[in-house]
């Protein structure tokens, strides 16, 4: 189980590696925007400030660009992590 902090809500959760992020979210009722759940639409995109993650599934290729990806952009619902986490999260 990893720690996953997000900034802006200032929440904290515990994730198993090879767990979506954005299901355990859903599940401890943090409200963070998402909508097909399949690494394709970038609605829950985020930033990921400290730690490491992998992708459960591999997201679209043109869901994320280049510069995206080198800035720690990532897609919450395809997302697992691999250490503790801090997460800069899109606000509602």
């Amino acid at each position: 189980m990893y720690k996953v902090k997000f900034k802006n809500k200032n929440k904290l959760i515990m994730v198993q590696k090879g767990e979506s992020i954005l299901s355990k979210c859903n599940d401890e009722g943090l409200d963070i925007p998402f909508a097909c759940l399949q690494g394709m639409c970038t609605t829950c995109i985020a930033t990921v400030l400290e730690g490491k993650t992998s992708y459960i599934e591999e997201p679209d290729q043109d869901s994320l660009s280049e510069e995206d990806i080198k800035n720690n952009k990532i897609l919450l619902c395809v997302a697992t992590p691999e250490s503790d986490l801090l997460i800069d999260e899109i606000e509602d």
